[in-house]
């Protein structure tokens, strides 16, 4: 990462990073946007502390795993650069482990350009768009989901071997009748192993059992909605209109609250 101060923005997707970058320079906020590999191969410790930005503007664009989350924190406890994370409602959950670093705050996609440009330029000025509630209330949510997780994986657990394999081939998404040319057993047997699996899990249905499996596996545990940010001091307004940038078109759209259903 190159080029000291300033707003660097940076996303798993550069095309994502490149067009939030785009639309902060369209209301008058300097940005520059970055590849993520620049934080990523050399390590954070390796990421001199002169070249990097006033703050950091990471969009997730949904990724926010384990593997994003520990580059992030790896930055906060290694240098003295302020960031704001883009991410879902859910997603924001997966951050509330790290909301002890007062340098990170998050921030859901439900807001306009303008607002965004206004909370960096808090952040960059020392300020913080998250009050002491809102850390507390998402931290609280993500220790929720850890137990919930936790849960999740006893109930999993409790599985055999060959009704674990039954439910992963699918949540693969494999029908009953390629399970069992997979296993090398009939349909009927496969079905017999879902009831079984469906009641050691606790759930009624198949859509349900598979559900959990991915929530343990992929990371997609159920989590509460973010509290979003108040009005005032910096904060972001509830409500307001919605930004949105994909891989594939990187221009900025906007959904207005009334669309977002």
């Amino acid at each position: 990462m190159s080029g000291a101060g300033g707003v660097c923005v940076v996303s798993p997707h550069l095309l994502v990073a490149q067009a939030v970058a785009a639309a902060l320079e369209s209301v008058g906020t300097a940005a520059d946007a970055r590849q993520w590999d620049d934080l990523v191969p050399r390590g954070a410790r390796a990421t001199a502390p002169e070249a990097m930005p006033d703050l950091l503007v990471v969009v997730t664009n949904g990724l926010d795993n384990s593997a994003v989350l520990g580059v992030v924190e790896d930055l906060l406890v290694t240098t003295d650069v302020r960031v704001l994370v883009i991410t879902s409602e859910e997603g924001a959950v997966r951050w509330g482990g790290v909301l002890d670093r007062e340098a990170l705050d998050v921030m859901t996609s439900a807001t306009s350009v303008a607002e965004l440009a206004r909370a960096a330029a808090t952040l960059a000025a020392g300020g913080t768009v998250m009050d002491p509630d809102q850390r507390r209330a998402l931290r609280a949510a993500w220790a929720r989901s850890v137990d919930r997780r936790r849960e999740l994986e006893i109930r999993l657990a409790s599985l055999s071997p060959q009704q674990h394999r039954v439910l992963e081939l699918l949540a693969s998404g494999r029908r009953v009748s390629e399970v069992g040319a997979e296993l090398g057993v009939s349909s009927g047997t496969v079905r017999s192993h879902v009831k079984s699996l469906r009641a050691r899990l606790g759930v009624r249905t198949q859509l349900k059992a598979v559900a959990i499996y991915q929530q343990v596996h992929g990371g997609g545990v159920p989590v509460p909605t973010v509290p979003r940010p108040r009005r005032g001091t910096g904060a972001l307004r509830p409500g307001a209109t919605r930004f949105e940038v994909s891989e594939a078109d990187p221009g900025l759209h906007r959904v207005s609250p009334a669309a977002r259903g």
